[in-house]
């Protein structure tokens, strides 16, 4: 008995800094799986390849974005029949690399196609059957994470962007606001002073204004490039302090970042630092609202 062809492969949603899918059109040829049909950017795995090796090197060579491999997410893995190929199998790694620029693309196999989410069924009937099912996936997982996030950076990660990110969420989910924060350390490791999961001073501001944390038993957590790119906003909470070493980790990232001006505890009583802090969060919120941010 016959092996079915196994096409091992490594493929990419590519998303823009708008939110819209990157998608590829097949070229017209007899010789491809599915001719003129629209899929994503991605290829066959090479002899000793890693699927993340893969699809970094595919969406150099067929777009011209040279992403490092932090920007791709993993999406999902296929092991199944191809529907594609009659008696063939799929082993398909699925990945999503975020905030690229559409303009810069060089797109070398296929054409580009550029498509809101919500109007992917105006294509539907031209969607491979595997693009078919991967963006089922997808969109499942989108709708488990409807928020948009705004990410808070302060040095360990320990005392101001845990405050911050507390008092956004009691608020934003108090209020019916769709954003959500988490908060990251903009330094690779925190101090060896911060004791234990979160700063006393900021349980105990907590306290004081009646919000119960609810990440209060989470260690803190340096960031990551892949942090920056998922979030829709950044906030490093005091430039002078932040930006230098948000410059030098995430070069390609730095641009995305705001900052505020709250002094760490060796500067400021958190008696003064963190209502200061509260008064940006109320004024971030009416932004958000008013959508004068993004």
């Amino acid at each position: 008995m016959n092996q079915p062809r196994v096409r091992d492969f490594s493929a990419a949603i590519l998303i823009d800094n708008t939110g819209r899918l990157l998608l590829q059109r097949r070229d017209n040829k007899p010789d491809i799986a599915q001719p003129g049909k629209i899929s994503f950017f991605g290829g066959g795995r090479e002899e000793g390849e890693s699927p993340l090796d893969c699809i970094v090197r595919e969406i150099e060579e067929e777009v011209g974005a040279s992403l490092p491999p932090s920007r791709f997410e993993h999406l999902t893995s296929l092991d199944v029949p191809d529907p594609e190929n009659a008696s063939g199998h799929v082993k398909g790694e699925y990945f999503i690399a975020r905030e690229i620029c559409t303009a810069d693309l060089v797109v070398t196999e296929g054409q580009l196609l550029v498509i809101d989410p919500e109007n992917i069924e105006t294509i539907r009937d031209e969607l491979t059957p595997l693009t078919k099912l991967v963006l089922r996936q997808f969109f499942a997982g989108q709708a488990a994470t409807l928020h948009r996030s705004v990410l808070f950076l302060c040095t360990g990660n320990y005392y101001r962007s845990r405050y911050a990110e507390e008092l956004f969420n009691h608020r934003a989910e108090n209020e019916g606001l769709s954003w959500r924060a988490f908060s990251r350390g903009a330094a690779e490791r925190g101090s060896p002073d911060n004791v234990g999961f979160m700063s006393p001073f900021a349980l105990e501001r907590l306290e004081t204004v009646g919000i119960a944390p609810k990440r209060a038993d989470q260690l803190p957590q340096p960031c990551s490039l892949a942090d920056l790119y998922q979030a829709h906003l950044v906030i490093a909470l005091k430039e002078t302090e932040h930006r230098a070493m948000v410059e030098r980790r995430f070069p390609e990232a730095a641009h995305k970042v705001q900052y505020w001006q709250v002094d760490d505890i060796d500067v400021a009583d958190p008696a003064d630092a963190l209502p200061m802090l509260e008064r940006l969060v109320a004024s971030l919120i009416i932004d958000l609202r008013s959508a004068r941010l993004p």
